[in-house]
């Protein structure tokens, strides 16, 4: 319709209109002035900071985990090249479909493909996702030669640990492995934070790895990176790079040589071994067999090994050293004739062995069933003579047994830095009281329990490393005190302290004279572990830790010997020694699982140990310092 211009009324009314457009059309620009003028005037700053960190973000530089290494610089725990394969779940497309065109390549088993899946999805698409790492040459040439049909697919090569030694530092060292959620939530600050979220990053999981995880871990570097709407790197900025630092290294008291010595000595028996120098308290031998290695923790342990080492009877995942405890047996003798004399017994003091010994109203048996004959302190520990210390034990009271045990070490928690240690059991009437709190009835201490605890059997257990430091401290009259880390970074640690025990050095002589007479002298329990190079001169005592008593239905079955019995319920075999005799500087312990009898099967694994020890004869070869350590990455670098 036209409108005639010629028309008053129709005039009018346009002109209303035109007023009323005019004017709401001129508030609407206002409005767009003012809020103009907000963002660019006055929220000015804001919106250009916003803008900056939504067009910049901060990669994470991962650093160089620390190396570990043994007194004399070998390596024991280091990085080496891993060839691994990550996937932009951005740029995949269909992930099922990307991660199904990678299994042609790769061994993708199917719990880890779901695992998979369900990580890709937690994660933002821009962040990669680690799909396999520690692949072979092979397999990562493949990957890049097919990297045109695999979309998302970015294969690279990192670090990650390695462990040398294989099963022979395990229980010492631990092991990395992924990070969890629970990691997440520890971190101290953001880059922290930043650093665990790293594809396939690692943290200690067990052994000196997990106790020292801060120290060995580093310190992360960073660099800006330019990023599009959707988080995807466009440009590195080269001049914002913070380079990050290597962890420190740890360096330890073990002896690498003397380490795989040892497990060779131990290897085909659930078993474990400790040596000590007694001057120092450095640790040079921590043996557990079997062992697993460590490295296949580095890939990520197959559900079904993982299963296998835990139900395994021979226990490999167990540090024995420090967790597994054992009755001491008869290597405690040496215990109950030092009490003996602090109490007054004079060592000359004889008993006549016929076998048995009554007290009460039962029979004591001897080891030796047509008995010793008469036998002083001395040869009480030279044959072992149940009789002997069965005889000491109604001569002692309970308590001043448990005095000497623990002035020896036993029940004694050291500080190593290795987690698992267990303390053992010293048995007093403190101890009985505390473990029978919710049954009064059970509080009595029974003069019947004391004869048993005078030969190593009821209540007490001890560990390896405590029977190693008890023979240290022996054999020096030292309060030995075991360790394990020499030093850190740059920072040396001081050797512990040994202060003289509150023992008379007659009676430590009386009990090194035994143990003398049991390796040396014939008719010793252990003449078999005599070395054989006559210029030394080994100490010992063997032990022998009931696990079974046969009963006497078994006995009229003809049952008698513990080779009849299956392997679990054979007692367990044990042997404590120092060398050299006449100054005493290697104390050792060896363990045999089910192993029977200790002069049997332990004493020869401890002279095989030992023979080792004294060839090398480490305390005379200068170990390994920060300085020296740093001088020698130096000239490498350099060379």
């Amino acid at each position: 319709m036209r409108v005639n211009s010629n028309d008053p009324e129709k005039k009018e009314v346009v002109t209303r209109r035109a007023a009323v457009f005019g004017g709401g059309f001129g508030l609407l620009l206002a409005g767009v002035g003012a809020r103009l003028f907000q963002l660019q005037v006055l929220d000015h700053e804001k919106y250009q900071r916003l803008a900056q960190e939504n067009q910049f973000n901060t990669r994470i530089i991962a650093p160089l985990r620390g190396e570990i290494v043994d007194r004399f610089g070998k390596i024991l725990a280091s990085n080496r090249q891993n060839f691994r394969l990550l996937l932009m779940p951005d740029e995949a497309g269909d992930i099922e479909a990307a991660l199904d065109r990678i299994r042609k390549f790769v061994v993708i088993p199917d719990d880890k493909h779901a695992k998979l899946l369900r990580e890709i999805k937690r994660t933002q698409g821009y962040a990669p996702v680690e799909i396999v790492n520690n692949l072979g040459w092979d397999d990562f040439s493949k990957i890049n030669y097919e990297l045109p049909h695999l979309p998302g697919a970015h294969p690279e090569v990192s670090e990650t640990r390695n462990y040398p030694l294989g099963n022979a530092t395990a229980f010492m060292i631990g092991y990395v492995g992924a990070v969890t959620e629970r990691d997440l939530e520890a971190p101290e600050n953001e880059n922290q934070q930043l650093l665990l979220r790293q594809p396939g990053f690692k943290v200690g999981r067990d052994g000196l790895e997990r106790t020292y995880e801060k120290e060995l871990r580093g310190v992360a570097g960073s660099m800006d990176v330019q990023v599009n709407a959707h988080g995807r790197v466009i440009e590195e900025i080269e001049d914002s790079i913070k380079q990050p630092t290597q962890g420190e290294t740890l360096g330890l008291t073990i002896d690498a040589d003397l380490q795989l010595a040892a497990m060779k000595a131990l290897e085909g028996e659930s078993a474990s071994a400790v040596v000590i120098d007694i001057e120092t308290g450095d640790i040079l031998v921590l043996a557990s067999t079997p062992a697993f290695d460590p490295n296949i923790f580095t890939k990520g342990i197959p559900t079904d090994l993982w299963r296998e080492l835990n139900e395994s009877p021979y226990k490999p995942l167990l540090n024995k050293p420090l967790g597994g405890v054992y009755p001491p047996g008869s290597t405690f003798k040496m215990i109950t004739a030092i009490a003996a004399q602090r109490a007054g017994v004079d060592p000359s003091f004889s008993v006549h062995c016929n076998g048995k010994f009554w007290h009460g109203n039962r029979f004591f048996h001897c080891w030796k069933k047509e008995g010793h004959g008469r036998v002083d302190m001395k040869n009480a520990i030279k044959h072992s003579c149940d009789v002997f210390f069965y005889t000491m034990g109604t001569k002692l009271d309970i308590d001043q047994i448990a005095a000497v045990a623990s002035e020896l070490g036993l029940g004694e928690m050291f500080e190593l830095g290795i987690p698992g240690m267990r303390n053992g059991i010293v048995p007093s009437r403190d101890w009985k009281r505390a473990h029978y709190a919710g049954t009064p009835e059970n509080q009595i201490w029974f003069p019947g329990e004391t004869l048993s605890v005078a030969i190593g059997q009821g209540a007490t257990t001890a560990t390896p490393l405590q029977l190693a430091v008890m023979t240290a401290r022996i054999a020096s009259g030292k309060e030995v005190r075991p360790r394990i880390v020499r030093f850190r970074g740059d920072l040396e640690l001081p050797t512990p302290h040994a202060p003289h025990l509150d023992l008379n050095e007659e009676y430590l002589q009386i009990a090194r004279a035994g143990m003398n007479a049991v390796v040396n002298e014939p008719g010793g329990t252990a003449v078999r572990s005599a070395f054989d190079n006559k210029e030394w001169k080994l100490a010992g005592k063997t032990g022998t830790a009931q696990v079974y008593r046969i009963t006497d239905e078994e006995r009229r079955r003809g049952l008698t010997k513990g080779e009849d019995l299956p392997w679990s319920r054979r007692d367990h075999a044990l042997f404590v020694c120092f060398a050299p005799y006449e100054a005493p500087r290697y104390a050792c312990a060896v363990v045999v699982e089910h192993g029977i009898g200790g002069a049997k099967y332990a004493g020869p694994k401890a002279k095989e140990i030992m023979t080792a020890v004294m060839t090398k004869d480490p305390a005379r070869l200068k170990a390994m310092t920060p300085g020296a350590l740093a001088q020698n990455a130096s000239r490498a670098r350099e060379g």
